[in-house]
């Protein structure tokens, strides 16, 4: 049996090389909160650490949930109800996450990372081995906007491109040219919410190297994606739509889309990462500037044999300053070796997360 003994929750800025815009919003710092647990083994009498990050925004422009209300939800909700609580595995930690509330799907995400995280080298494992997954490395993609240098990010041989769009102010005839100009290169399109009826004309002009179209609709228009994808031939893939179990289920039952975009850090961890992969018939791995860490938790979940598509995990070096881990995650032809050290199976940099801490630390002892 397992037992926390203690959290340490730590606020930090990534800084990004280059503004990262979408329909929502443009980001310029990323904040993360690093989640530190030790966590104690009754069966060995061991104790150790394990690293978790809280993946939620500063604002709402993206999720229902920011970091200060992760940081409350964590503080206030769970770890109180927490104190004494002994489980035989991480599944059954996040069965626990998911009964103390409905709501704070970033928190519980962050928390129950850091309890895998500590498994893995209570039991030497790797996260991959833990979850199911296989092989060295899986294909990754690259999100880019059509101002962006096409011809370079061709260069790395991602897999698939990934296209941000704005459906209010999107040059449609531009798109259709970058995509017929490369006929062999696989593509899909994010909408982030922005597109409007008007645009379905458009849609039915899209080569047939666009996999899916991500977010085309309001994030609780559930009816119009349906609407939308029972007209057209593309799957469609969701993502601001779906930040628990549940979404999952509803857009499920009514045929909202076929694909589904799986970002652990929202919709409650890797256990509920893994029973959408299940539920899904084309489940791929999506991105939200995590750092190093959660990329190393997504590449593991990328590992799994269902995924559909190749993951938006694109080369850690792309988008900040610094990041809070040791390890450089490379694109190599595009693919990125999955981590197999103990656990998420990399090394934190304790320095770069002193020099980019942004509030006080929280510590809490049982």
């Amino acid at each position: 049996m397992y037992q926390i003994k203690s959290v340490t929750l730590t606020p930090v800025i990534l800084t990004l090389k280059q503004s990262f815009k979408t329909a929502h919003t443009e980001t310029k710092r990323r904040p993360l909160t690093i989640v530190q647990v030790t966590l104690f083994d009754h069966l060995t009498q061991q104790e150790v650490m394990g690293y978790g990050e809280i993946q939620s925004f500063d604002d709402f422009t993206y999720a229902p949930e920011n970091q200060i209300m992760s940081l409350s939800i964590v503080q206030n909700i769970l770890l109180p109800q927490l104190q004494d609580y002994q489980f035989k595995s991480p599944e059954e930690f996040a069965g626990r996450l998911n009964k103390l509330t409905a709501y704070g799907s970033f928190a519980k995400s962050g928390l129950e990372m850091a309890i895998w995280d500590a498994v893995g080298h209570l039991k030497k494992k790797s996260l991959q081995r833990l979850i199911g997954g296989t092989g060295t490395k899986v294909p990754v993609s690259v999100a880019i906007g059509l101002a962006d240098d096409f011809k370079a990010m061709m260069k790395a041989q991602y897999q698939r491109h990934k296209l941000k769009i704005d459906g209010a102010t999107n040059n449609w005839q531009k798109l259709i040219d970058l995509l017929h100009d490369y006929p062999n290169q696989h593509f899909s399109i994010d909408a982030n919410c922005s597109f409007r009826d008007e645009d379905f004309s458009f849609l039915a002009t899209l080569p047939d190297n666009v996999d899916f179209i991500e977010q085309p609709y309001s994030a609780n228009d559930f009816v119009k994606h349906a609407q939308l994808q029972a007209r057209i031939q593309q799957h469609l893939s969701l993502d601001e739509s779906v930040n628990n179990i549940d979404d999952i289920a509803t857009m499920l039952d009514l045929h909202a889309a076929d694909a589904l975009t799986v970002k652990q850090g929202k919709i409650g961890g890797i256990s509920n990462a893994i029973m959408a992969i299940k539920m899904v018939d084309k489940p791929w791995i999506g991105g939200m500037l995590t750092s190093g860490l959660g990329r190393s938790v997504d590449l593991a979940l990328a590992s799994l044999p269902n995924i559909a598509f190749p993951s938006d995990i694109s080369d850690s070096s792309r988008y900040f300053e610094r990041d809070i881990i040791k390890e450089k995650l490379v694109v190599d032809r595009g693919y990125i070796t999955v981590p197999i050290g103990f656990g998420i199976g990399v090394t934190m940099d304790f320095d770069a997360i002193a020099d980019m801490q942004s509030a006080n630390t929280i510590n809490i002892q049982y």
